[in-house]
């Protein structure tokens, strides 16, 4: 067993367990056979996510973030808790604040996450991002089948009930079905539907699913079934695809409060469909060591 430095951040209550990829490189480094390729890594990153996420015998999270320098730029990577890759609001928030607190980076500068280059501005403690444009193309989604967009997204049966869902598909950078409530679902069947929503095939890599309540103008709140993880308690992707789509119906843009259960984030748009800019903040909670072994199953 190794020790592996680990730093538990969050954001809007969105937790992940962070670590400086040098220190899991170092510690792979004795085994050759798990270092040799890029996709040895990737297995060892995704088996790591799995085992450090679980929140009865490990740190437990959201997700795992992976950080490096990268040229002049942070290089940044999300490992939902099955293991599996994504893009993550909230973890770039709390990766940013994390590297600028180490030195790593001045006040502005970028973070490359997945295929994105993510300017980052860090002022009195508070982190902004710009992430890109709001996408409806299916193929980019993924999505089979035809744009959704105000329209039927999901039938099924609810509790013995035939039920009927509205709203729309897109990618904020992670796949995500919006559904525009008059209130906010109850537990059942908030749990119940966006379960069978995250895997229903039209969605060939799952999606998020995100319950939106227009609580006033330019107000929003949210719950939040993220793909891989289930409920949590906020999400920077998410609450940028609530405000986009919020914005798209109203065709035009502005700055949206979006109200998660573990706090706001404000949203900036010129457009409707232009790049979305987030406003929040992100903390480091503690840090440690994890007792790792790199070969065990």
């Amino acid at each position: 067993m190794s020790k592996l430095p680990f730093w538990k951040v969050q954001s809007i209550g969105n937790d992940f367990p962070l670590i400086h990829l040098a220190d899991l490189r170092a510690l792979l480094t004795p085994q050759p056979e798990a270092t040799s390729t890029a996709s040895s890594l990737d297995f060892a990153l995704s088996r790591l996510a799995a085992v450090i996420c679980d929140r009865r015998f490990a740190v437990g999270g959201d997700g795992l973030l992976t950080v490096e320098p990268e040229d002049d730029a942070v290089r940044l990577r999300m490992f939902n808790p099955d293991g599996t890759e994504d893009f993550c609001g909230n973890g770039i928030r709390c990766a940013a604040q994390h590297v600028h607190r180490e030195g790593w980076v001045p006040d502005s500068f970028t973070i490359r996450h997945l295929d994105r280059e993510v300017p980052v501005r860090i002022q009195n403690g508070r982190v902004f991002t710009v992430i890109g444009a709001a996408d409806y193309t299916p193929e980019r989604i993924p999505l089979l089948g035809p744009e959704r967009f105000n329209t039927t997204i999901w039938s099924g049966m609810d509790s013995g009930t035939p039920l009927s869902l509205s709203g729309s598909v897109l990618t904020t950078g992670s796949t995500h079905t919006v559904i525009p409530t008059y209130s906010l679902p109850d537990d059942e069947s908030f749990e119940s539907v966006s379960a069978k929503i995250e895997v229903d095939p039209i969605f060939p890599m799952r999606t998020s699913v995100i319950w939106r309540q227009e609580v006033s103008e330019n107000v929003l709140k949210i719950r939040i079934w993220e793909r891989g993880v289930g409920e949590t308690q906020g999400c920077g992707t998410g609450s940028s695809a609530a405000a986009a789509d919020y914005l798209r119906r109203k065709g035009r843009g502005g700055t949206v409060e979006v109200q998660n259960p573990g706090g706001s984030v404000v949203i900036r748009m010129n457009r409707w469909d232009a790049p979305i800019e987030i406003e929040g903040i992100a903390h480091e909670v503690y840090r440690g060591d994890y007792l790792y072994d790199p070969l065990a199953d």
